[in-house]
């Protein structure tokens, strides 16, 4: 088996796995305190949701994400195996992309939906509480067992469409599945993390400068021997000492009592779900396709992963957060790529989920809050974002990038709505922040086909939109509701009036459809009389727009070494005989039977990092030898 660091059982512990490592943690650690924070905006007068937050849902969190990375990390070792070449493990951690939405859709709609009895005075004879802060506490909780119920749902839809992961890549454009990727990297781990650092410039701009010269201008401090800092530690401690001497943390917080709760949460808050099942059917769905998102991610950097196990997986990982009482779930994670080019492989996911599991049981988050200053760690996720956004133009086509550019739309309105909440009236920001996931990757589609004139797929997706349209799955707040009036009662943004929009689209596809059948172009280029053909143009059918499950092994099966000589033969004529024609991003020039060192296989624009020698000095990545140039063949002939 390929073996170039060092391991232990199997597990690889390299330099590269602690560089992911320190990534990993800090992305998660971000997520984890900014949903903290969020909860715990919701009262100021409960005595009972520090508890919530602390002793239930962070060491349900702590659990949830040791059991993920230990079974990525399982994961790993079994296809590093499988195929005899590197593999860096998925990346596992809280659900970004919907916890947020789930805390400000669902908790705190719950929250102030609910009628006091109480006021300051007192409570009225006839009230089943004795006083406000009953009241109050009993307001809080059953906000939150709603959200666990509706976790628990989530979880279920997940392993539901698992079943169906690998019909939806047989359908879905790549871009589709890559693009909205970039739109919460755009927002939720770029702009999200590094605007702190602009509230206070006087010290929060140097984390954010550090970033580029660790990162792309590889100015990374210098130890010994040829080895160096890890690229985010200089970040996190000039943060963190930077942060304390400019007085923004004031104090350190003593630590909560250890320990974990299970209970009925998940099942309690289902009498009270009705009206949110509107916003958390949305999110479930696009929690599943973040799911699949992250797979062709993964896949797009050579590392295919099995689809259905996955979905799978995060399914039932989510249902064991929520019976612990945890109101988001637990997905695998955006950023596979940028784990792979340090040179992670399966060391680093479970070391991370060790790390978290200590932590969340002891009861000293509440202390890493009160120690850590946001400018210190929201750099290290915002190079993340970055790069996400960087690896989603390095796969799609330069002619789709107006689709790049149109479905982060979605992503942006969003986190407008959800992060910031504006009292403003209704308009059309608002409704693209709903569902903007999901309706980020329709319009994707529909993009894609439209700029290939693929016109029956770009109408199929617009019918597809205008279906989720309808069911208020996207534009809306809430599904299956206001089918005519709208939400917040306009009818102009209802679901009757983006269905007819989207169903019009589809027929104004299927007019260019016929157009190109009966009034296309005869002539090819290159004929004469081309120029003065004015017929509609012919289709653009390339490889790899869509159809990516067709192919999605073929990272690893070109890659394998494989002894048996019969399977050898097989293996060639099957796979090698065919024109090379290896995703974006892989050397093509390697021979039959080589594998492809896994991390010197990403050509993403900077020097490459091999996991034996991600803190040492980086190694250029060979050029390629000049090829004897072949006589020029006699035009005559």
């Amino acid at each position: 088996m390929v073996t170039d660091v060092p391991t232990f059982f199997g597990i690889t512990f390299g330099a590269g796995d602690f560089v992911g490592l320190f990534s990993l943690f800090f992305d998660n650690l971000s997520t984890l305190l900014g949903l903290s924070y969020a909860i715990l905006g919701l009262s100021s007068t409960s005595t009972l949701l520090p508890d919530i937050v602390f002793k239930r849902i962070i060491p349900a969190a702590g659990i949830m994400l040791f059991v993920g990375n230990c079974y990525y990390t399982w994961q790993c070792c079994r296809m590093r195996k499988k195929y005899n070449r590197q593999y860096t493990a998925q990346p596992y951690g809280l659900n970004t992309a919907g916890g947020f939405p789930f805390v400000f859709g669902i908790i705190y709609g719950v929250y102030y939906a609910y009628t006091p009895q109480c006021t300051e005075d007192g409570c009225p004879a006839d009230s089943s509480f004795s006083d406000p802060l009953e009241e109050e506490n009993y307001r809080v909780e059953l906000a939150w067992k709603v959200c666990v119920s509706a976790n628990f749902l989530t979880g279920l839809i997940n392993i539901f469409l698992g079943f169906f992961g690998e019909l939806l890549l047989k359908v879905f454009p790549v871009a589709a599945m890559l693009v909205p990727l970039a739109g919460i990297g755009f927002t939720w781990l770029a702009l999200n993390q590094i605007a702190p650092n602009f509230e206070t410039p006087a010290i929060g701009l140097i984390p954010v400068y550090l970033i580029f010269t660790q990162y792309y201008g590889l100015g990374r401090f210098y130890i010994c021997k040829g080895w160096y800092l890890p690229e985010a530690l200089p970040v996190a401690l000039f943060g963190i000492i930077a942060g304390w001497a400019y007085g923004l943390q004031s104090g350190v917080v003593a630590p909560v009592s250890p320990g974990a709760w299970a209970g009925g949460a998940f099942y309690q808050g289902f009498s009270d779900i009705g009206p949110y099942i509107g916003t958390v059917l949305p999110f479930s769905i696009a929690a599943s396709f973040t799911d699949m998102m992250c797979l062709v991610s993964a896949q797009k950097a050579g590392d295919p992963y099995p689809i259905r196990e996955t979905m799978i997986s995060d399914g039932v990982g989510t249902l064991i957060g929520s019976i612990l009482g945890s109101p988001f779930g637990t997905v695998i994670y955006i950023g596979h790529p940028v784990h792979k080019r340090v040179g992670a492989q399966s060391g680093y996911s479970i070391m991370n989920g060790t790390v978290y599991l200590i932590i969340c049981l002891v009861g000293i988050v509440p202390t890493i809050l009160s120690l850590v200053p946001a400018i210190a760690i929201g750099p290290i996720i915002f190079i993340f974002g970055l790069m996400i956004c960087e690896e989603c133009t390095k796969h799609i086509a330069q002619r789709h990038h107006s689709a790049i550019f149109f479905g982060i739309f979605f992503g942006v309105a969003d986190y407008i709505y959800t992060a910031f909440q504006p009292g403003n009236s209704i308009n059309g920001i608002e409704v693209m922040s709903k569902g903007s996931a999901l309706a980020s990757m329709m319009w994707v589609a529909i993009i894609v086909y439209t700029t290939d004139r693929r016109w029956i797929k770009a109408a199929i997706f617009c019918v597809v939109a205008a279906f989720f349209a309808g069911c208020g799955i996207i534009h809306q707040d809430s599904a299956f509701s206001n089918f005519t009036t709208g939400f917040q009662g306009i009818p102009n943004s209802s679901p009757a009036q983006f269905m007819a929009g989207y169903l019009s689209m589809a027929a104004v596809a299927g007019i260019y459809w016929l157009l190109q059948k009966f009034m296309g172009k005869k002539l090819s280029p290159g004929e004469p009389g081309y120029e003065n053909d004015h017929g509609y143009l012919p289709p653009l059918k390339e490889k790899g727009v869509d159809k990516l499950f067709n192919t999605w092994w073929d990272p690893v099966l070109k890659d394998t070494v494989i002894e048996d000589p019969d399977e050898t033969q097989k293996a060639g004529d099957e796979f090698y005989e065919e024109e090379e024609e290896v995703l974006e991003g892989i050397n093509t020039n390697q021979k039959k039977g080589r594998r492809l060192a896994g991390a010197e296989s990403l050509g993403v624009g900077v020097p490459v990092l091999t996991p034996a020698r991600a803190f040492k000095d980086p190694v250029l990545p060979e050029e390629e030898a000049p090829k004897d140039e072949e006589p020029a063949a006699d035009e005559n002939a």
